[in-house]
């Protein structure tokens, strides 16, 4: 009688383990290659964001003879405050929502709000986080309530009228005693304004019209949100604002407090909490930083169209010299 041995085919337990093994090394080893792809092709949009706003401006410079920036009457008052990026919209392709935009009134007033709540894809980036976020209103007798749209970019005021901090340790330094910065430390989009491209004295290619400010209402400090808007948040968010402009403060590296020696990717603004308004030391101003979600560097519209990547750890004072416009200083080169 001969016996028959039958042959079985498959994997045993040990070599699917094995398997299994392997393939997770190689998505391991794949994730971060996949994760570094899609932020290179966010940041490459976020650059094309901040292309389209800086041509957008050129083309209204060209129309109405002066750049788009913010009229903002300061305290707490009745009069319509509107964004330089609210006047922006026609020339980013966004006129059916501009035509609608009731400039007799607030940018929170119900009139303004099927506009304003309107996300405006060109006004974020897509690195930053929670693209649905909103922000509110402030001003009394409403209470804050999130209400409008964000946008991820602002235009720079200027320097601060507050002291920077020129290092750590040591004291702040007044950035216009040392002649670093002219004696407004006017940026080339100064609110309540007509600014025009031949103020910008330093050179257009030597000279920020926009900056990314990502993430606000929230707080960010170095890469972790540290609020949400009900409970503080900065003064600052919503594209239809003119309170999300920016003027230059420096944070310290731990991004906590204001002035000091970090200029991009400490914090995204200074936390603002409670209800009272106007707020102690800012009043009704924004509180904006320039923070970005792309490692290690921040995107900038200079005034000549260009975009520009601007590493963190750039000196506040070289950033000072990037951010005036007629301060006759020699800036860096981005």
């Amino acid at each position: 009688m001969s016996v028959r041995f039958v042959r079985r085919t498959g994997f045993t337990l040990v070599e699917l383990l094995v398997v299994i093994a392997i393939i997770g090394v190689l998505v391991a080893l794949l994730l971060p290659a996949v994760q570094a792809a899609r932020e290179a092709a966010n940041r490459s949009s976020c650059s094309n964001n901040l292309k389209q706003l800086a041509l957008g401006a050129h083309n209204f410079n060209d129309t109405y003879k002066r750049l788009p920036s913010s009229v903002r009457p300061t305290g707490v008052t009745p009069l319509p405050r509107i964004a330089g990026l609210t006047f922006l919209l026609p020339f980013i392709e966004q006129g059916p929502s501009y035509d609608r935009y009731d400039q007799t009134v607030n940018w929170s007033h119900a009139n303004n709000l099927p506009v304003t709540s309107k996300r405006i894809p060109p006004y974020q980036c897509p690195s930053a986080p929670e693209p649905a976020r909103q922000d509110g209103d402030p001003q009394p007798p409403a209470t804050w309530s999130p209400i409008v749209a964000v946008t991820d970019y602002a235009a720079t005021v200027g320097v601060s009228p507050y002291e920077i901090a020129a290092g750590t340790p040591g004291p702040a330094v007044n950035l216009k005693a040392l002649g670093l910065v002219d004696e407004a430390g006017l940026g080339a989009l100064p609110k309540f304004g007509e600014p025009r491209l031949a103020d910008i004295l330093d050179g257009l290619s030597n000279t920020i019209l926009y900056t990314e400010s990502a993430g606000r209402p929230n707080v960010y400090r170095v890469g972790k949100k540290v609020t949400t808007p009900t409970s503080a948040r900065t003064n600052a968010g919503g594209w239809a604002r003119p309170a999300s402009d920016i003027s230059i403060e420096g944070s310290t590296v731990d991004g906590v407090s204001t002035p000091g020696p970090c200029a991009i990717n400490c914090t995204n603004g200074v936390e603002i909490s409670g209800s009272s308004f106007p707020y102690p030391v800012y009043g009704s101003e924004g509180t904006s930083e320039p923070y970005a979600f792309h490692p290690g560097i921040a995107n900038f519209a200079l005034a000549d169209g260009s975009v520009r990547s601007i590493s963190k750890t750039i000196n506040i004072r070289e950033f000072a010299r990037l951010v005036t416009r007629a301060g006759g200083e020699i800036s860096p080169t981005p």
